[in-house]
């Protein structure tokens, strides 16, 4: 089978990425090596000469009227259901591409039953959708790692402003007179930091307990492995690499996406509000996780790209049939 997969969210820095750029990279990887040819292509191409066309990050790669059959992953619907993290222009722009390629697509694949379940209430699909998950890297697992410096809180992700990372930082300052732990965000040059940072340093309680900084890819799993609590108050995911990502490492996860809630299972703890996350991270700490770490290793080993990248292919074979 021959398959033309759009690549351009590829990171160009020797990086793996995260999001799109890391679904892409594993897709492309596994499918390679279960013997499928592909054909990188580039944002907007048609090409004629393959068996399916795959848009791994709709709506924004496919041509208007594709030439081949088309598969779709919309990883999820977050400009419907989180409007307030979106310009009213990208809003409407999302809401009309994906109601078109809705009707130009052989099959939609999501990451999680919650994105199905959300894309059949705000547009009216009438093609089959794949729950398929993501996977998990071979680098996030339990490590031997020195004890911190200082018990700490981890917040990864702070590129964006739905992965509420300001919220992590209101909560903690909430307890930080309850707790001896500092509280770590990590994130790239590209986003929130330099807010952080200036929020953290406007205050005597925070100045010297919060940390933002960008270990490299390499260095994350350690600090999962360090942590007392990863917090993620992203309200909504389509699966949350991070979450699954920290409890493959046996941490423990303190989340709020209900995709990530389908994801964790009962290997995870969540919250609702914002308004409730000062007492919850509060009942985590005193608590201690769910199950037994194995419980949450074994969970995640779960998630694998392969896996991922079988079930697409199964994807493709059923758009041509």
């Amino acid at each position: 089978m021959k398959i033309g997969l759009y690549t351009h969210d590829l990171y160009r820095d020797g990086q793996v990425g995260t999001g799109t750029s890391k679904y892409v990279f594993y897709l492309l990887r596994e499918l390679e090596q279960l013997g499928v040819d592909i054909v990188r292509l580039e944002k907007g191409a048609n090409p004629e000469d393959v068996d399916v066309v795959h848009d791994p990050h709709c709506p924004w790669s496919a041509p208007f009227f594709p030439r081949c059959p088309l598969v779709s992953t919309l990883h999820d619907v977050t400009p419907f259901t989180q409007p307030k993290y979106y310009g009213q222009w990208v809003r409407w722009l999302f809401a009309q591409k994906v109601r078109w390629f809705a009707r130009r697509s052989r099959r939609m694949i999501v990451d999680s039953r919650i994105t199905a379940d959300l894309l059949g209430t705000v547009v009216r699909i009438g093609i089959p959708i794949d729950v398929i998950p993501l996977g998990v890297e071979d680098r996030f697992r339990p490590i031997d790692v020195p004890p911190p410096s200082a018990p700490f809180l981890l917040h990864v992700g702070i590129h964006r402003r739905i992965k509420e990372p300001m919220t992590t930082l209101r909560a903690f300052e909430a307890v930080a007179d309850l707790v001896p732990h500092e509280l770590h965000f990590v994130g790239g040059s590209v986003g929130y930091g330099e807010e952080l940072r200036a929020y953290a340093a406007s205050r005597p309680a925070l100045r010297d307990r919060v940390k933002v900084y960008w270990p490299g890819e390499a260095g994350i799993p350690s600090l999962y492995n360090q942590a007392s609590l990863v917090v993620h108050p992203c309200p909504e995911e389509g699966f949350g690499f991070v979450p699954v990502e920290a409890i493959a490492c046996g941490a423990h996860v303190l989340a709020r996406a209900p995709a990530v809630r389908e994801a964790l299972g009962p290997h995870g703890c969540y919250f609702v509000d914002e308004r409730e996350l000062p007492e919850r991270i509060i009942e985590c700490l005193e608590r201690g996780p769910p199950g037994t770490r194995e419980d949450r290793l074994r969970h995640a080993r779960r998630y694998t790209f392969r896996a991922m990248a079988e079930a697409t292919l199964r994807s493709y074979e059923a758009a041509v049939e």
